[in-house]
């Protein structure tokens, strides 16, 4: 069992999309130019990490849930961004590729870890007969 969000795979694969997308919109990059760009793939990858981090830390299954939803929404945007990315002539077809796989694997976690809170809440008081 997690004892802290760092624990979760699925944050984990999140902050390392975070850091690919840093060093990928870093300031040497093509995709610096274009700030607003940067700012929404930024914004995008990091609201994945805070939702993951801030739904860990509610006491219920059915109150983490929506992180997890927005999470998976915002790795959505993510996912899009790199296309944008590399059509723009941002990302190297190479780069974009590495960094959706990612994307793709943050997803698969994180969709698998919304499902899991579907289960039984240990949380939750017995139901009396």
């Amino acid at each position: 069992m997690p004892r802290d969000h760092e624990d979760l795979i699925c944050w984990q694969l999140a902050d390392r999309l975070r850091q690919l997308v840093i060093a990928q919109t870093g300031d040497a990059t093509p995709a610096a130019r274009d700030r607003r760009f940067s700012s929404n793939i930024r914004d995008a990858v990091a609201s994945a990490c805070r939702n993951q981090s801030e739904g860990f830390y509610k006491f219920r299954h059915t109150e983490m849930r929506p992180y997890y939803s927005i999470a998976q929404g915002s790795l959505g945007e993510v996912k899009d961004c790199i296309e944008d990315g590399r059509e723009r002539g941002y990302f190297s077809t190479e780069d974009a590729r590495s960094m959706s796989q990612l994307c793709r694997r943050a997803m698969n976690a994180n969709l698998k870890f919304l499902h899991s809170l579907r289960r039984k809440d240990p949380a939750e008081p017995a139901k009396r007969p």
